[in-house]
């Protein structure tokens, strides 16, 4: 599996051949994405919903996101574009499959996190805050990626507490470096404090990791 992290909550992913971008934010750097499948949209706000339109007319993706994201796709012109609802599965192809999972941002409508399973198990929270159904997912998920930022989700030591819950293999911290100024170092040394080990990947933005 390779991932790339493209900034705030936007990552590429490539997983049996199969390619994704989660969360295009408008800033995206759109010429250092390469090709794309599908995007994943978590929500509808715009740092996450932001450059949908563009990247899927250039990449000729298929859009997949919750209601909201659905219909504002559609008045964008997007024509690809599928609807998923908390709780259900899409199989991707080639062993690849998305399920959408409710997440805790109460200033969305549909907000989902997806668990994408591949080669690897991984999971995008999008934007939440902790609560207690996270712990479903415990020792489920290779790989997790998880707002910090504090702004509207989940800061610094509300993350951590997401890394108990779930307890992935590893923890990429995202939500941070475009609209925040949040650190990762802050939530290595909460983890340290509290006696939780996992391994934390912080990525730089078009950095490739290979898991």
């Amino acid at each position: 599996m390779k991932i790339i992290w493209h900034g705030h909550a936007c990552f590429w992913i490539e997983t049996n051949g199969v390619r994704l971008l989660i969360d295009p934010y408008p800033e995206v750097e759109d010429d250092g994405i390469g090709d794309v499948d599908y995007i994943l949209i978590t929500h509808e706000h715009t740092d996450h919903y932001g450059k949908v339109e563009l990247l899927s007319r250039l990449r000729d993706a298929t859009v997949i996101g919750p209601k909201t994201v659905y219909m504002m796709a559609v008045a964008d012109g997007v024509t690809k574009v599928r609807e998923i609802q908390a709780g259900e599965t899409i199989e991707l192809g080639n062993g690849v499959r998305v399920t959408a999972i409710f997440m805790e941002h109460p200033s969305s409508q549909y907000p989902l996190g997806y668990l994408i399973e591949g080669d690897k198990k991984v999971f995008h929270t999008g934007d939440t805050y902790p609560f207690p159904a996270l712990q479903n997912l415990r020792g489920s998920v290779d790989i997790l990626m998880v707002p910090i930022s504090g702004r509207s989700t989940a800061n610094e030591r509300e993350a951590v507490q997401i890394v108990e819950d779930i307890r992935p293999k590893v923890v990429i911290p995202m939500h941070y470096g475009v609209y925040s100024s949040a650190s990762p170092e802050k939530l290595i040394e909460e983890l340290r404090r509290r006696r939780i080990f996992a391994f934390v990947k912080v990525l730089k933005q078009g950095e490739e990791f290979v898991v």
